[in-house]
């Protein structure tokens, strides 16, 4: 990193062949996808749920719309700091909800291997909600009202209206936040960083943090540089797949 390109000797390939044998790398890839395939998931279902209920006429719809909002805007430092204080294990009051509910074995969160990534996801999923609720309340206020009278007239109840007119009408939002939750769930850094420093031990490190390291902290710009061209690829890769199978579930009116 140093001596520039006379201190650099070629490798070849050797350095994607060591990303794919390296401990570390193997851990953030199979925590990456298991953000992915949870959190992802959890993160829209959550947020067209809540997008759906704030699009009633409801008691303080806007002040809610706004809670929901403000941790998206905060910056990931504070809401670090306010998310560690309500999961603190031994004091924190989530913790002691738990206990007053019965329940005596409570979770370490990031201080537990077996938590450590749970809470990243926790927190990823807490930060982001607001901005896919917002996102799904412009597709909702784009429906028709027609729609939904057409439904009630033919007798169709709420859940069968959600399920037959919002969930296919809002499809092409549904699309857009897929595509975007599951890249910014690839690019967890932040939360790592600040929460967990990928511990305990490498429970909780994603690439991103992985890549991080290895270029920043053990200077191994490299190697960190293959890492970043498999995670381009990788993203790529996804982005393309969701573009194909889109059309068998995506409706454009």
């Amino acid at each position: 990193m140093f001596k520039g390109f006379s201190g650099s000797t070629f490798c070849g390939l050797q350095n994607y062949i060591d990303a794919f044998h390296n401990e570390y790398f193997q851990v953030g890839l199979k925590n990456n996808i298991l953000l992915m395939l949870v959190a992802v998931p959890i993160l829209l279902i959550l947020s067209i749920i809540i997008a759906t209920l704030l699009n009633q006429k409801i008691f303080a719809r806007g002040a809610l719309r706004a809670a929901f909002f403000m941790p998206y805007v905060t910056t990931i430092t504070a809401a670090a700091l306010v998310f560690s204080a309500l999961f603190q294990p031994s004091f924190g009051p989530i913790n002691e909800l738990l206990r007053t509910l019965g329940i005596q074995n409570v979770p370490g969160w990031t201080g537990d291997i077996k938590w450590a990534l749970p809470s990243i996801g926790i927190f990823w999923i807490w930060k982001n909600i607001g901005y896919c609720v917002v996102i799904y309340l412009a597709g909702l206020q784009g429906i028709s009202p027609s729609y939904y009278e057409a439904a009630s007239v033919d007798g169709a109840t709420k859940l069968k209206q959600f399920f037959y007119i919002t969930l296919p009408l809002v499809s092409p939002t549904t699309f857009f936040l897929l595509i975007t939750s599951i890249i910014q769930s690839f690019q967890i850094f932040a939360e790592v960083q600040v929460l967990t420093e990928g511990g305990p031990g490498n429970a909780s490190t994603t690439i991103v943090y992985h890549m991080y390291d290895q270029a920043f902290k053990q200077f191994h710009m490299g190697y960190a540089s293959a890492v970043s061209w498999i995670f381009f690829l990788l993203i790529l890769i996804v982005t393309i797949i969701q573009w194909v199978v889109q059309k068998n579930w995506v409706e454009y009116v």
